[in-house]
Parts: C-alpha cells; structure tokens; sequence
C-alpha cells in the first residue's frame, strides 16, 4: 500500500490513500496532472524520478480528491496553498513494507470501511531532525520504506 502524507498544510494534514498503480488516474486526473506540472502519461516518470515539486502538489490534490476532502471547485486554490509551502517537508510518499511471512497477519481493519486515510490517524514523534529533509520528500526512516510509484506504460 502507498501513502501520500501531508504535514504542514491544515485542514488537510494527514496520510492518505495513495497507489497510482492499483487506482490508475482517471482523465480527469490526468488532466490536473497535466495543467498543474505539465507530465503527460508517458513523460511522467521523468517527474518522479527528478522528484517534480509541482508533480508531487498535484499528487497531493488527487489523494485528497479521491478521499472526499475537497471537490473541482477548490482545486485551484488548494494548489496554491501547497506550492506556497514548503517542498521535502510538507509531502511525502510512504510504502508499506511487506510483512515477513512468519509475522503476516491480517491487514488492520478501518473502524469507518473507507479506505482512505485523512487527519489525526498520523503519529508525531517529539525527536528533532538532525538533517535537512532531502528534496524529494522521500523520508529517511529505518522503519518506513519508500518505493517509486511505477505507472504501467
């Protein structure tokens, strides 16, 4: 599972729902991509791999749509509070790692049946960072993996 989590930028703070691989974009989606980054379907790699931070703004818009969060109509403005904010800190993507066979379970249950995450469900830690948060808002965590989204072509 794929994660987009926001930190920084209320009301919409917390980790979503994120897997362009299982949920491809919808037109509409593609479209917002294009308008907002300019990353066409068969460009978009090029995005990821050079960590776009527009692409991972439009990114943001998309997880926070389909989580039911905001609609068309405040897309525009949305934007321009995450390309105001700022880039390594604010959004980043999270992978789930796999579970080792002996310690697979079932996956946890959400109390509401939606499979989209919003809000207080992400955890603060009170430690300070040492570094600079790396540009591509990918964490440096031994605890959390991060993986490329990879889109089928």
């Amino acid at each position: 599972m794929n994660w987009l989590v926001i930190d920084g930028v209320p009301p919409w703070d917390g980790r979503y729902e994120f897997d362009l691989e299982d949920q491809e974009p919808t037109t509409r989606e593609w479209g917002l991509i294009k308008k907002f980054s300019g990353y066409l379907p068969l460009t978009i790699q090029q995005g990821l791999e050079g960590a776009d931070p527009e692409l991972f703004c439009v990114f943001a818009l998309i997880a926070l749509r389909r989580a039911g969060k905001i609609d068309q109509p405040d897309i525009q403005q949305t934007y321009d509070r995450f390309a105001d904010a700022p880039f390594g800190a604010t959004i980043r993507l999270e992978a789930d790692q796999e579970p080792a066979e002996a310690d697979a379970g079932p996956p946890p249950s959400s109390s509401s049946g939606s499979s989209s995450i919003g809000g207080d469900d992400s955890t603060t830690s009170s430690e300070k960072s040492d570094g600079t948060p790396d540009p591509s808002g990918t964490p440096a965590s031994a605890t959390s993996a991060s993986a490329p989204i990879r889109l089928a072509t």
